[in-house]
């Protein structure tokens, strides 16, 4: 289901994004916000378990984003989104699914090879053919010299 159609909602995410970094002490080296799910390779601070930090960046971003949806008046893709929550006994409204993949990272090579897919995954699910076409991710941070939507971290301090 295509859930980002406008900027406002890509906003949402990459605000989201932001604060954690900022506040929550994480280190975001690569991300990838795409129609309907997103890619990150992150470090977070030991106090946090990685279940709460998803459980809470899915909730807040949901809360957001639905609340966008109502006041955008997009009462079609709401209703996909109250059917889908539905089909797996969920809450009122689902956006995001209840899985997540997280990997860890337990080499350099398997460190750049991470970074490398979340840079390139809109072009591997042919969201668009050029990657600089395509502002919603880390690709324009670690390949071209324009300013950038989300600042990250750097990964010379991983090397």
């Amino acid at each position: 289901m295509v859930v980002f159609r406008n900027r406002k909602y890509y906003q949402v995410i990459l605000d989201s994004l932001k604060f954690c970094r900022k506040n929550k002490g994480w280190k975001i080296f690569a991300y990838t916000i795409l129609i309907n799910h997103l890619h990150l390779v992150i470090k977070i601070l030991d106090q946090y378990s990685l279940a709460d930090i998803i459980r809470d960046f899915k909730r807040f971003t949901a809360n957001k984003i639905l609340q966008q949806l109502k006041i955008d008046k997009q009462y079609d893709l709401l209703k996909k989104l109250e059917i889908t929550a539905q089909d797996v006994n969920d809450q009122y409204q689902k956006l995001w699914c209840r899985s997540c993949w997280p990997k860890a990272i337990v080499s350099k090579k398997f460190f750049l090879q991470k970074v490398k897919y979340t840079n390139l995954n809109a072009q591997k699910h042919k969201i668009v053919n050029d990657m600089e076409k395509y502002f919603y991710s880390s690709y324009h941070n670690h390949y071209c010299d324009h300013k950038t939507l989300l600042e990250i971290d750097d990964i010379k301090g991983i090397l």
